[in-house]
């Protein structure tokens, strides 16, 4: 998988987690978990820029 094919990957999970994140407004549990979830998928979105740019 190519770093593009994977920051395509990652900015769609990113998107679903947002849409989750409404989904669950009501549920602090489930927001927590999706919370830590998105802070992972920008984590590696950021990695993977860093990647690209140093190629």
């Amino acid at each position: 998988m190519t770093i593009d094919q994977q920051l395509e990957a990652a900015e769609a999970q990113l998107t679903k987690l947002q849409q989750r994140l409404v989904e669950y407004a009501f549920d602090a549990d489930e927001r927590g978990r999706i919370y830590d979830e998105i802070r992972e998928t920008r984590d590696e979105i950021t990695r993977l820029y860093g990647l690209l740019s140093a190629a």
